[in-house]
């Protein structure tokens, strides 16, 4: 038998040489509240935390060069984690489902892993609490050609947009005559399509459904689609996005 979240050891009845497994119990709870881990990131995608490693340090030091952004994915164990990111880009911290948290470069906080969903465990204030808006967009009135850049945005801060744009608004003054797709780009590789149909409705979709992370300096461009559409005029769009 063990512990339900730290699987520490326990004493069996009639046990013997129970110091054993007492001290193995001590050891782990010794290492779950004082052990750091460095972990590699340079890989870039998904950074995979194992069972053991969540409950055998409380806090977990991101390292290397990742060339993007990157996941760090936390076991189905409820813990509580100090996570420090010392790489040059920008960490999605969640676990296989639920909330996630952006751990900006070169910050660390403390957060609360759930199983199902990740949590900032710091203390705010109501005004912290507000989430802190940078909403940007684009506007084309001509009918835009084949691949032309509808706008061009150069971000100054880092900025998270919700997955799928939640929140995006657009408008259309003239329908197209079949389906549009935007192609949203950050730095020449797309993150996200926004598509307009005939009655000038507007979807909007992030790649693999996921919020999408925007550092300083990063450019993003909306892409018009490879076929031209004669009819289409008057794009506006508008994304919700917030300070990190």
């Amino acid at each position: 038998m063990t512990s339900p979240n730290l699987a520490a050891p326990h004493v069996a009845a009639a046990q013997n040489q129970k110091e054993v497994t007492i001290n193995d119990a001590t050891d782990a709870l010794d290492l779950a509240i004082t052990a750091s881990l460095n972990l590699d990131c340079s890989a870039g995608g998904s950074v995979a935390v194992t069972a053991l490693q969540a409950r055998r340090n409380v806090r977990l030091a991101l390292t290397g060069t990742p060339l993007a952004d990157f996941t760090l994915l936390l076991p189905a164990v409820p813990r509580l984690l100090l996570i420090s990111n010392t790489t040059l880009r920008s960490a999605i911290v969640r676990n296989a489902s639920g909330p996630v948290v952006i751990l900006t470069p070169g910050s660390q906080a403390v957060f609360y892993s759930s199983g199902s969903g990740v949590s900032s465990a710091g203390l705010a204030t109501a005004a912290a609490e507000q989430e802190q808006v940078y909403d940007f967009g684009m506007l084309s009135f001509p009918t835009p050609g084949a691949s032309e850049t509808l706008g061009k945005v150069i971000l100054p801060r880092a900025v998270t947009l919700p997955a799928d744009f939640a929140g995006a608004v657009g408008n259309v003054d003239v329908n197209p005559a079949a389906g549009f797709s935007i192609e949203v780009t950050r730095n020449g590789f797309s993150v996200g399509t926004i598509t307009i149909d005939t009655a000038g409705a507007y979807a909007f979709a992030t790649a693999g459904n996921a919020p999408v992370v925007l550092s300083a300096g990063d450019v993003v461009r909306f892409v018009a689609p490879r076929v031209p559409d004669a009819s289409i005029a008057g794009i506006s769009v508008t994304i919700r996005g917030s300070l990190v």
